[in-house]
């Protein structure tokens, strides 16, 4: 069952990046940050975060971009995510060992945001470009 106030945060999102989304058919943004949308320090966050770059620069069926910066739309609250040219199986498998309820996944420019640890469907978040900021996020 899917927490809805939770769901109505994932909702409302934007992605601000030095880059702008490549033209890929298919790929996922994924984070490794605050596990099952608990708060952790942003010590333990950049730790978690190095872990899964390692873990995808090792991976040779996944291509990373990033970072980029997950946000609220008043940009109050983000966190630090990659953008990956990976099967979608694989992104969420990498999301799961990172206990994390969500990804967004991106095809042909629409934006879903599809449950990982969390039960239900995946949401159709409407196209991507509304969601992208060209912006260096430091």
């Amino acid at each position: 069952m899917i927490d809805m106030s939770l769901w109505e945060n994932y909702r409302k999102v934007c992605f601000i990046a030095p880059f702008a989304p490549p033209a890929w058919s298919g790929y996922a943004i994924v984070t490794a940050w605050n596990p099952a949308s608990h708060w952790i320090s942003a010590r333990r966050n950049a730790r978690r975060q190095r872990a899964l770059w390692r873990l995808v620069d090792d991976s040779p069926d996944v291509i990373v971009m990033g970072p980029l910066w997950g946000s609220a739309l008043d940009e109050g609250w983000q966190e630090e995510s990659l953008l990956l040219l990976a099967p979608r199986s694989e992104a969420i498998r990498l999301a799961a060992a990172f206990g994390q309820n969500a990804i967004y996944w991106v095809e042909q420019g629409e934006l879903w945001l599809v449950p990982v640890l969390l039960k239900g469907a995946p949401l159709h978040l409407g196209r991507l470009a509304a969601h992208w900021i060209v912006r260096d996020p430091a």
